[in-house]
């Protein structure tokens, strides 16, 4: 358990919770047999890299809108 309070003292607990949450779910990837609608659904951590890369579009879709969207500070006060 010596690992774990290292994880907690340099992460956190929520962190490191996330963290173990992720490694037990990478691990069940490899106990269970998907069956995908198509056939790039069957790839190995398909969907946590589907999800990473939606992630990263989504962070880039929304810096942009702000770039489009943003005011001025004292927008309201004019």
């Amino acid at each position: 358990m010596n690992i774990f309070n290292k994880l907690v003292k340099n992460f956190g607990k929520a962190n490191s919770i996330a963290l173990l949450i992720c490694i037990i779910l990478l691990l069940l990837e490899f106990a269970g047999d998907r069956h995908g609608e198509t056939e790039y659904e069957d790839f190995l951590f398909f969907p946590a890299f589907f999800g990473f890369i939606s992630c990263i579009i989504i962070f880039r879709i929304g810096v942009a809108l702000r770039a489009i969207f943003m005011r001025d500070e004292d927008y309201y006060d004019k």
